[in-house]
């Protein structure tokens, strides 16, 4: 159980991308730390507890100096949690999820997509003060760019492009402090992106939004 869980937390990190809000700088950490999987880790440490409890009460530990078992134990469920991975199996495991096959695994391959201080999601509608997004559990935010806003590989956003970004929640919408594209968070559960792609199509800027 040690093992899945900490593959569940690499498994996130890989698919999910959120080591991309450091390259915000010091705006991309608080948002990194919201975003990191603290759950997975700390029941795979708890698993890892039982587990070394358990092991410290056979004669193995008493014929071996359980200082030595220990971090072989710790070296085995760190080498197999990244092993599964990135064998393919929580893709497979996703795709039924996805397909309602094994709903009870539901909770264990949701994306988060929002957070308190960074966002991920895909561009329905460009707009001339910012952008319209679809995260992946198909809430739909409008991102300002003001002329303060950061965008290291520049503004040419287009419908379909996924992009991540840091700032802070004015009401309904997010003022970005920094925005970028991004390959990640682009492999979302089908059953959760009910509307993704809609405004496929679109060109022409939408109302203006203004703030007061």
């Amino acid at each position: 159980m040690a093992i899945l869980f900490f593959n569940l937390t690499f498994f996130t990190m890989k698919v999910a991308g959120n080591l991309e809000f450091l390259s915000f700088g010091r705006m991309g950490i608080l948002a990194f730390l919201e975003s990191f999987p603290y759950h997975w880790i700390l029941i795979g440490l708890a698993f890892f507890l039982v587990s070394s409890t358990i092991l410290s009460r056979y004669d193995i530990s008493y014929k071996k100096p359980f200082k030595v078992i220990l971090p072989v134990l710790i070296v085995l469920i760190l080498i197999a949690g990244i092993v599964l991975a990135i064998s393919g199996l929580n893709e497979a495991m996703e795709e039924k999820v996805a397909q309602g096959k094994v709903p009870l695994l539901r909770s264990f391959y949701r994306r988060r997509q929002i957070w308190k201080n960074g966002l991920v999601g895909e561009v329905i509608e460009t707009r001339s003060s910012g952008l319209l997004i679809e995260t992946g559990e198909g809430r739909r935010v409008f991102v300002e760019l003001t002329e303060s806003t950061l965008l290291p590989m520049g503004s040419d956003f287009k419908i379909g492009d996924c992009i991540r970004t840091v700032g802070r929640w004015d009401g309904e919408d997010f003022r970005a402090s920094a925005l970028q594209p991004t390959n990640k968070g682009r492999r979302l559960m089908r059953g959760v992106t009910k509307g993704k792609g809609k405004g496929k199509g679109k060109t022409e800027p939408g109302p203006l939004r203004t703030h007061q």
